[in-house]
């Protein structure tokens, strides 16, 4: 009898207990609630702050604490400090899921910003897509990652847009090209729009080679491209490998007009002057004169004693869309949600006013301008002597 009555009496304790640590946790979940009482309203970040890709992350974080300074100082979201939760993917497919599974289960982040390339991002659509919490890929630009649902959208201009431009600027200066490509889905979605418009437009593709992202010597690939006698070289990938290219070229001998790499200081600090002259896809440059451009440099220049470039601006210009959107529609995952599907008037500086295509998910009507490296700096072609 007494040992029924003590596994009775235990039984009650465990519900007990068991009763007490779900409403606890309950509790603590309500808590974590962007809704809730807290005075911070935080954003995720999947980006690289180590690895290849790196600069990237550090290029963000420049834009980032620009954006963060101002909005807190014309007081956040309703009143409300905005903040930023990283987390440091190197922009690794295999590194973004479990990001993506963590931010997902933190009540308190109500967007996520990244990653920084498209594979990276795509792996981790589903999870985002799952969880109902928007992913705003802000540098993804292959057409397939607004297809990933509902919850992914950017405001990258696409590869097919890039190339298309892409292939109108090396037909101005060049019948016969060869071309190096990412050996990854991005550099194979990028070449094979580049190799569609380049036949539209008459464009003679003598040599093509895809790269391995993390190679160091690309010279014997380069010399088969060289001597295909191309009149220029186009190449379709990042600004690291981009820099190795244009130096790497001119140590094999060709001395044609370049077209590749990125407006990031790094490209330009490690091609140095072998890429004088490099022609690239941009969406902004200092040397713009408009009053709010300039603005955004002298506030810029005064924080980092530097001018900005695009993956500054693409950072500086998300943060600042997904706060406005949570302030039409509310500082929670759905507001964000709304926010971008009803809000017209986006205001950047790299695509100034822009609103969302709901079906793409992504601005429309928006193109790159084209560049040229001259003295260290990317000017506007037509500006450049």
């Amino acid at each position: 009898m007494s040992r029924n009555w003590s596994r009775s009496r235990g039984l009650r304790v465990a519900v007990g207990v068991a009763v007490l640590a779900l409403v606890g946790g309950l509790a603590s979940a309500c808590a974590g609630d962007s809704g809730s009482g807290s005075d911070t309203v935080y954003f995720g970040v999947s980006g690289p702050k180590t690895g290849g890709s790196a600069e990237y992350g550090r290029l963000w974080q420049q834009g980032f604490d620009l954006a963060l300074d101002e909005i807190n100082a014309a007081g956040g979201i309703n009143g409300k400090k905005v903040a930023l939760k990283w987390e440091d993917s190197q922009s690794d497919p295999k590194q973004t899921v479990p990001i993506a599974t963590k931010f997902v289960g933190d009540q308190s982040i109500i967007a996520e910003l990244g990653d920084f390339s498209s594979p990276a991002s795509i792996a981790a659509s589903p999870v985002y897509n799952r969880g109902k919490l928007v992913q705003y890929g802000f540098t993804n630009s292959s057409t397939d990652f607004t297809k990933g649902g509902d919850y992914s959208w950017s405001p990258s201009i696409t590869l097919d847009v890039f190339q298309e431009r892409n292939t109108e600027w090396v037909k101005s200066k060049a019948k016969k090209v060869s071309v190096v490509y990412l050996e990854s889905d991005w550099g194979k979605q990028a070449f094979q729009y580049f190799q569609q418009f380049a036949k539209e437009k008459g464009i003679e593709i003598a040599y093509s080679s895809p790269i391995l992202p993390d190679s160091q010597d690309f010279r014997p690939v380069l010399i088969k491209g060289r001597d295909a006698n191309p009149d220029a070289f186009v190449h379709l990938g990042y600004g690291p490998d981009g820099a190795l290219v244009a130096k790497q070229l001119r140590d094999v001998g060709f001395t044609g007009q370049f077209f590749g790499g990125q407006n990031t200081p790094q490209f330009i600090d490690l091609a140095g002057a072998a890429a004088e002259g490099d022609i690239v896809n941009g969406v902004f440059t200092p040397s713009d004169p408009s009053p709010k451009i300039q603005s955004f440099v002298t506030k810029f220049k005064a924080k980092f004693n530097t001018d900005p470039g695009d993956f500054n601006v693409y950072a500086y210009d998300a943060l600042n869309t997904l706060v406005k959107a949570a302030k039409y529609g509310g500082a929670t995952r759905e507001g964000v949600l709304k926010g971008l599907r009803e809000v017209k008037d986006f205001d950047g500086i790299g695509l100034g006013t822009f609103a969302f295509d709901q079906q793409t998910r992504r601005p429309s009507g928006v193109k790159p301008i084209e560049l040229i490296l001259q003295n260290g700096k990317f000017l506007p072609v037509g500006s450049a002597k």
